[in-house]
Parts: C-alpha cells; structure tokens; sequence
C-alpha cells in the first residue's frame, strides 16, 4: 500500500511539475488580502524601456506648444532578465508607466521639456494564471496606496490586445527591448 501511495504522490508531483514547467512564475507583485496590487517599494530601481510625450490617452489635438503628459515606462529587473534570457513574459511580469506634467524652460535655460510633478501611475501585470484577460492593470493615482485592478476586458486590455506588437505590449515604443521581441534584425 505503501509503494502504491508513493507511486501515487510522486506521479502527482511530476503532473505539477511538467504543467508548472510551461511558464514562469516571477512572485515579486504583492497583493492586498482584498487583492489589491500593491505598489512596489523599488521603481527607482526598474529598467526604462521607454518614455513618450503627449501619449496620455487624451482625446485632444497634440499641441506641440503644450505637449501634455510625459510618459516613462519601467519593467520589474527580474522580468526584465527574464525577458532577456527567454525571449517572453513570464507571469508576474510588472510594467510601470508613470506620467509626469511637461515642464517648458527649466533652468538652468534649456530648451524643450523636460519631466515636472508625477501626476498618476499605471501597473500593468502580465499573469496568464492569474487573470482572465492574462493581464490586469492597475491605477495609482494619489501616490502608493494599493489599487484595486480595473474590472476585465477593460479599455486598457482591448487597447493592448489590438495594438500591443508583443504579447499585447506596446514594443513598438520600447527601444530598450525592441531587438529581444522583434523578427526584424537589428
């Protein structure tokens, strides 16, 4: 009986283990008990993947003159080594978008822009196991209190799945991991 409950066991551990294999399980976003995200302590540390100016999903004319929003966008280092290594996602990837108010003639006097005040933040969180639509984005409007994700198939994820050239990931506008994620040569 004994043997059998063994078999029994290490059959299931290897069941798990195989099924476990297909992806990759970063662990590094926490949750609320109430599964709320909550927002990292280290972003100072993430990787820029990219930044943008004006890109912040108003209806209005872009103005040069007044720009709107700067947007930067970090990943989380280990999904970023992931990345690297693999060549996709794993879940519990985290990707930090943050807007800053364009700042017109800073001084010392230069021209241009340049980033003024954090006026909101957004996570997203790539997780196939753990979402329905394999993603979920939160908002961080009033600093680091934890976020609740916003309801499934919400604008965000339609926008991502339509656009997003990698994984339903705005790549395209990341040049810091364009040539990991692109067919094209560098």
């Amino acid at each position: 009986m004994r043997q059998i409950v063994a078999i029994f066991c290490t059959t299931v551990f290897l069941i798990a283990a195989v099924s476990g294999a297909d992806r990759v399980s970063l662990g590094v976003a926490r949750f609320t008990p109430a599964d709320e995200l909550i927002f990292p302590a280290d972003t100072d540390r993430w990787i820029v993947l990219g930044a943008n100016i004006g890109g912040d999903y108003s209806d209005a004319e872009f103005n040069p003159k007044n720009p709107g929003m700067i947007g930067v966008v970090q990943m989380e280092p280990n999904a970023y080594n992931y990345l690297l290594e693999q060549g996709e996602y794993a879940d519990g990837t985290m990707l930090l978008l943050s807007f800053y108010q364009a700042q017109e003639k800073p001084q010392p006097e230069l021209r241009g822009f340049v980033q003024g005040n954090l006026s909101a933040r957004e996570i997203h969180v790539i997780d196939r196991a753990r979402y329905r639509d394999k993603r979920g984005f939160y908002l961080f409007a009033d600093g680091r209190e934890p976020s609740a994700m916003l309801p499934a198939g919400n604008e965000c994820v339609q926008c991502h799945n339509e656009h997003g050239d990698f994984d339903s990931t705005f790549t395209q506008f990341y040049p810091t991991i364009r040539h990991v994620v692109s067919q094209e040569p560098e």
